[in-house]
């Protein structure tokens, strides 16, 4: 019985120490940073940064990797002439096609407030994803949009 009161009462802290703990054993530094910041702000009750993390959190982190994407940009390491070959050339427009992925950040940033199934089936296929296939973890949101569209299309195909 007071294994279930503690269970009850500090579950959120053990998810976080086990997020550590997986993150860690997988290497993914990310979600390992990220959930000692969350962790530590929740044993220090510092409840207003949760809040403000959560409700801005998605989007500074959008700004911060599109300036990362833009900054090789700004100091030159691309010319004129490259960005005129993607323009030209099939691959670069097959690339440009890519703006899909914008649509699926869209949909995931919808559903990362919206949908708690999609949000933490997400984080789970995030570690799956960086732990034990070693990809990137640079895609949670649009993890969430494309699960947003395959979920609707699925109910549109199987009414359930």
């Amino acid at each position: 019985m007071r294994m279930e009161k503690l269970l009850q009462t500090y579950w959120i802290e053990l998810l976080f120490i086990g997020l550590l703990v997986v993150a860690i054993i997988t290497g993914n530094k990310t979600v390992g940073i990220s959930a000692a910041i969350v962790l530590a702000l929740r044993l220090l009750r510092v409840t207003p940064a949760l809040e403000l993390l959560s409700a801005k959190g998605i989007n500074w982190g959008i700004i911060v990797l599109t300036v990362g994407f833009l900054a090789p940009l700004a100091l030159g390491k691309y010319s004129l002439e490259q960005v005129m070959v993607v323009l030209k050339s099939p691959a670069g427009w097959i690339a440009i096609a890519g703006a899909l992925v914008a649509v699926f950040g869209r949909m995931g940033v919808a559903a990362s407030s919206a949908d708690i199934v999609v949000t933490l089936g997400v984080v789970l296929g995030t570690f799956i994803g960086v732990g034990v296939l070693k990809g990137s973890p640079v895609g949670p949101l649009i993890g969430s949009g494309m699960a947003v569209a395959a979920i609707s299309l699925a109910r549109m195909l199987f009414h359930f």
